[in-house]
């Protein structure tokens, strides 16, 4: 999970950073970045293995994702997990463009996304991990 992003170095920090919504080219170029990590960490012996999994963290269960429109036929409990942890950490963290959310709102989009876009396994389980654990995710200053 901590490698999944790096493909973002690929992106200029104008669109990374930016304090308002992308344009649709701006969405396109950040769409790129799975790819980027892909071909990364492919080419490392020590991260070959989890290239895959690692690009795969914006795909979704019914094919709307990115960077290959993966369907849930072809997404392995991995990625699935790894799909709704990063889905809540880009929820619960700050942004450019806006605050962290509250982590009612978090799990209120999760949950609406739940069966259709993301795996409701891989989200129940985030729920009993933090409930659990006490997790929040760290706040960078924005």
């Amino acid at each position: 999970g901590l490698l999944h992003d790096i493909g973002k170095l690929g992106v200029s920090n104008t669109i990374l950073d930016k304090p308002g919504s992308l344009t649709d080219a701006e969405f396109e170029i950040l769409k790129h970045h799975p790819a980027h990590t892909h071909k990364i960490l492919s080419r490392s012996v020590c991260f070959r293995g989890i290239a895959h999994l690692a690009a795969s963290h914006h795909e979704k269960l019914d094919g709307s994702g990115y960077h290959r429109g993966l369907s849930a036929a072809a997404l392995s409990p991995c990625d699935r997990i790894l799909v709704v942890a990063d889905m809540y950490e880009a929820l619960a963290a700050r942004r450019p463009y806006r605050k962290d959310l509250e982590e009612g709102e978090v799990f209120d989009i999760l949950d609406r996304q739940a069966g259709t876009k993301i795996c409701p396994d891989a989200v129940r389980a985030l729920k009993t991990f933090i409930a659990d654990s006490g997790f929040r995710p760290y706040q960078v200053a924005a």
